[in-house]
């Protein structure tokens, strides 16, 4: 009996102590990221990003997104990063839906973007493994096309987030509400469209990865 009981509690150390092993191996991994992070290891903090990133790209969208928002969630391109800061560019593009038996749009370009880019914006912020950046840039593009038929990208939306203020907010308030909070650049026509914006100068511009400064281009 009191053999059963050594060999019970010998296992069942053995198991405690494997877990306990495992769960100091991952922490310590864990501090290793953040410290390289923190020492604004581009190689590490690219690594991350490009993981994550392609993570969202065969991710499947939530119920709650809607398939365009989440093509440009999918869809975006890392500008630049620091160990601060993440500036990213993406598309939108007007959402079509049936009403009263037409097919309508239901959703602008613009509204798209709203949409796309806070959607971004929380995934920065909260979904990095082992890294928090405090400011966030999403620059969004839509097509506008010119007198003689020819398509090209212009921005109609950036929004320079931080975490301080993303910290208080309610983000299950519109987009267009939570955009409010931020430094947000825009310009709606009377009719709901978007029209085309002068991007604002990038406050950590000195800081942005070479590499990757003319993704959005």
């Amino acid at each position: 009996m009191n053999e059963g009981v050594t060999i019970g509690f010998a296992v069942i150390a053995a198991v405690f102590g494997g877990i306990g092993l495992l769960l100091f191996k991952e922490a310590r991994t864990h501090r290793f990221w953040r410290q390289l992070v923190a020492d604004n290891d581009m190689k590490a903090i690219r690594g991350i990003l490009d993981q994550e990133i392609e993570h969202w790209r065969t991710q499947r969208p939530p119920k709650d997104v809607s398939a365009m928002v989440w093509a440009g969630v999918q869809g975006l391109d890392l500008v630049g990063a620091s160990a601060e800061h993440v500036r990213v560019s993406t598309s939108a593009d007007p959402e079509f839906g049936v009403v009263d038996g037409s097919r309508q749009q239901i959703a602008s370009s613009l509204d798209t973007a709203y949409a796309t880019a806070m959607r971004l914006v929380e995934m920065i912020f909260y979904d990095l493994p082992n890294y928090r950046p405090s400011h966030v840039r999403v620059d969004v593009y839509t097509t506008f096309r010119d007198p003689d038929g020819k398509a090209e990208a212009l921005p109609i939306l950036s929004v320079q987030a931080d975490r301080a203020s993303a910290m208080s907010l309610d983000w299950n308030q519109p987009p267009a509400v939570l955009a409010r909070e931020f430094e947000t650049t825009a310009d709606r026509a009377p009719n709901g469209e978007p029209r085309p914006i002068e991007l604002p100068d990038d406050p950590f511009a000195d800081m942005v990865d070479d590499t990757a400064a003319n993704a959005a281009n």
